[in-house]
């Protein structure tokens, strides 16, 4: 092993050469801000993003809830009701309004319905179709805020509407490519300006609404249509039976006329061979004027087949009333049945024959009474009614059982045991009051019923015949 070199006396030992340790640089302060502040950006972005992603993914399911809702609703007014109050709780407005075509006015947009706080246009007030303003929002197909809108593009009576919804928002309601309607939301209720996304949420329920209304509205008229033929169709039936029982009347009339005369001529031989100083018999009285009552019904028979102008003249339908209370007085109080007349005194005239009147309320009140064997009450009510006079027959009796109430003016057809009834009393009924322009109905009141008669005043009638 080598020895150690020893030191010399003298000499010096070489120095070790040391590295100097590099000392740490301090980081600016300035750069952390810097780094924090990216770094906070960049979270706040994506907090926005989260936020706006959550937004649409809501508005989404929203809109397909609704969408899902005005499928199934069919009734005007409860969609537009859904509409209104689906976009003020998801917008948070103030306050929105709806503007649609009403009928038998396709050049303007009128408010239809209206919901929540504040003053509203006036019911007068409306947007005009053919105006800058509703060409701007059929071109626009979105929705666009009103202060974007109140400049040239605004008449003075848009100006006047829009300024109840600013600062606001106003949607076009456009089916296919034309507009059918205008939504108008205010501000909202936090102060907050509207964003991309209630634009968005607007536009698309905008779209949806506009298909629901066109659905509703083709669904009310067919409807009404629908509900038009049926009428028709009922009215065709009962001309039908009206005309089948004319002919028939027109028959028993021919052969009961025959008969009547000739009991008439010998009636008049027999006054005539009478001696003067006789005193006349006061029977061949009676039955000559039963004998011309007869022929009366059978007159009002043949005006079944007949299709002749009624001599109609101007009366007071209280006189008629009166005159035939006065005459029924004793079969109503030997049936222990009270009456009550509430006529209007100052009722305006109607235009009618008074005997066929009295031969209607004589049946009703003759039926009233069958369906009162033990006693009751009946009650007769004229009251005008704009051009009509609104006379009600109630009584205090069973009623009538409502799958037969359609059928009670069909000729033939009764309730009453048999030989008690032959059916053709309510359709007397019918016809007279149909020949006078008018209608006659019934309703159950529970206890008992009322016939509803509607007549015109005079002056107000319809051309008429006696039948239908």
């Amino acid at each position: 092993m080598a020895e150690k070199a020893r030191k010399r006396p003298g000499q010096t030992r070489p120095r070790r050469l040391v590295k100097p340790v590099a000392k740490a640089v301090p980081v600016q302060d300035d750069s952390v801000e810097l780094l924090k502040k990216e770094l906070e950006d960049k979270l706040g972005l994506l907090t926005e993003a989260n936020r706006q992603l959550k937004r649409k993914i809501f508005d989404l399911y929203t809109i397909f809830e609704i969408s899902r809702n005005f499928n199934s609703v069919l009734k005007y007014q409860n969609l537009l009701d859904t509409f209104i109050f689906t976009c003020l709780g998801q917008i948070g407005a103030l306050k929105a309004a709806i503007f649609l075509k009403q009928e038998g006015r396709t050049d303007r947009f009128h408010m239809v319905q209206s919901k929540g706080s504040g003053s509203f246009p006036a019911p007068e007030e409306f947007f005009r179709a053919d105006s800058k303003l509703s060409a701007y929002l059929t071109r626009l197909n979105r929705p666009s805020m009103t202060a974007d809108l109140l400049n040239e593009l605004s008449t003075l009576e848009d100006i006047r509407i829009l300024q109840h919804f600013h600062p606001g928002i106003i949607v076009p309601i456009i089916y296919q490519t034309r507009l059918i309607g205008i939504f108008a939301l205010a501000e909202k209720m936090s102060g907050r300006e509207f964003q991309m996304d209630d634009i968005e949420f607007l536009s698309i329920l905008g779209n949806q609404i506009a298909v629901a209304i066109e659905n509703a509205r083709l669904y009310e008229e067919e409807r009404m249509a629908t509900q038009q033929l049926r009428i028709a169709q009922a009215q065709l039936i009962q001309s039908e039976k009206l005309a089948a029982l004319g002919e028939m009347s027109a028959k028993v009339a021919h052969e009961v006329n025959n008969p009547l005369g000739i009991i008439k001529n010998y009636l008049l031989l027999i006054k005539r061979g009478q001696q003067p100083d006789t005193e006349p018999n006061k029977y061949t009285g009676i039955v000559e004027q039963e004998i011309d009552r007869i022929a009366g019904i059978v007159r009002q028979l043949l005006e079944f087949h007949r299709l002749q102008p009624l001599p109609f003249e101007k009366l007071y339908i209280k006189d008629v009333i009166e005159n035939v209370l006065t005459f029924t007085e004793r079969l109503l109080t030997s049936n222990l049945i009270k009456v009550t007349a509430d006529v209007c005194p100052d009722c305006p005239p109607i235009m009618g024959d008074a005997q066929n009147l009295k031969q209607v309320f004589l049946n009703l009140i003759i039926n009233a009474r069958d369906a009162m064997p033990d006693g009751g009450s009946l009650a007769i009510k004229v009251r005008p009614n704009g051009d009509e006079l609104t006379v009600e027959v109630a009584d205090s009796g069973p009623g009538i059982s409502p799958e037969i109430i359609p059928r009670i003016f069909d000729p033939f057809f009764t309730t009453k045991e048999p030989g008690q009834g032959t059916g053709l009393g309510l359709s007397v009924c019918y016809g007279v009051i149909k020949s006078h322009g008018g209608s006659i109905t019934f309703r159950n009141t529970h206890p008992g019923g009322c016939f509803v008669i509607r007549l015109p005043v005079a002056g107000k009638e319809k051309t008429h015949e006696s039948r239908d």
